[in-house]
């Protein structure tokens, strides 16, 4: 899969990509790279200089230098077109030579200050480590504002750009959604001791804490989606499988991603929820 805004955020890069190591793959020590994977590398070593034929018959030509994440550190793998037509091209992957990841998990290509760089990490930890980057530590405070007082307030996101959120757009989309969970108008919900509504919870789909990634402001009434705080919680923290149908369907019932020209694949990977081939 080719790398998104969160991808290209966290390792500071415009071209990248990333899948799954399968069980097979590690068990026969290579990997046969496909689409974004195999252009990036054909692009970084160009095609004449990548050797056509087995390891053995030109071990020099078929040996490229990559650097190994997050270290730095300069490892030697074998790149090699198996088959005369280069209909395929494959990466060698080994323990000896430094890289080796294990079936199940992520491993990752990119380009960056002239080298090509490589990588692997478990799942769990790459979709964590993603998932930072769009955190909204002032999230609560957002939340107690719309369903407070009639102040629009400015919200501070540490050690970020301060983004201001207009507590008013929120409550036309509360009051657009009928004051129901956009994501399933059958769920439950308890009155507001304050605002004496149905209490919701107000959430943007392209996250606010993006905000400076994107030309356009992501604080508007197309962008905001009211939820039913078990929904809210369950975007931000469920397992993925479920986020992802929160996201997805939330995702089809306006056309907003056109707005920031995202594919809904493109939205799960703001969330780190993307399914991953």
């Amino acid at each position: 899969m080719k790398f998104g805004l969160i991808q290209e955020k966290k390792f500071g890069t415009s071209a990248g990509a990333y899948s799954i190591v399968t069980n097979r793959e590690n068990y026969d020590s290579q990997i046969t790279l496909t689409d974004f994977e195999a252009a990036m590398v054909v692009s970084h070593f160009e095609k004449e200089n990548i050797h056509v034929g087995n390891v053995k018959s030109n071990a020099s030509l078929a040996s490229k230098t990559f650097r190994l994440y997050p270290s730095g550190k300069t490892i030697h793998l074998n790149v090699v077109y198996p088959k005369a037509k280069k209909t395929e091209l494959r990466l060698y992957i080994s323990s000896e030579a430094g890289f080796k990841p294990h079936g199940g998990e992520i491993w990752f290509i990119f380009c960056k200050d002239a080298a090509i760089w490589i990588g692997a990490m478990d799942e769990s930890n790459w979709r964590s480590e993603l998932s930072e980057l769009k955190q909204d530590e002032s999230d609560e405070i957002y939340q107690r504002c719309v369903n407070d007082t009639d102040r629009i307030r400015i919200a501070t996101l540490k050690a970020r750009d301060t983004y201001v959120r207009d507590r008013n757009i929120a409550a036309k989309r509360m009051q657009l959604s009928g004051f129901t969970c956009e994501f399933d108008a059958s769920h439950k919900l308890f009155i507001s001791r304050f605002s004496n509504n149905p209490y919701l919870e107000v959430h943007h789909l392209v996250p606010i804490g993006l905000q400076r990634d994107f030309k356009k402001p992501l604080d508007t009434i197309h962008n905001i989606f009211c939820l039913c705080p078990f929904c809210h919680r369950a975007v931000h923290h469920a397992k993925e499988s479920f986020a992802r149908e929160i996201l997805s369907n939330l995702a089809l019932k306006r056309p907003i991603l056109n707005t920031f020209n995202l594919s809904v694949t493109e939205l799960l990977s703001l969330y780190a929820v993307e399914e991953i081939d």
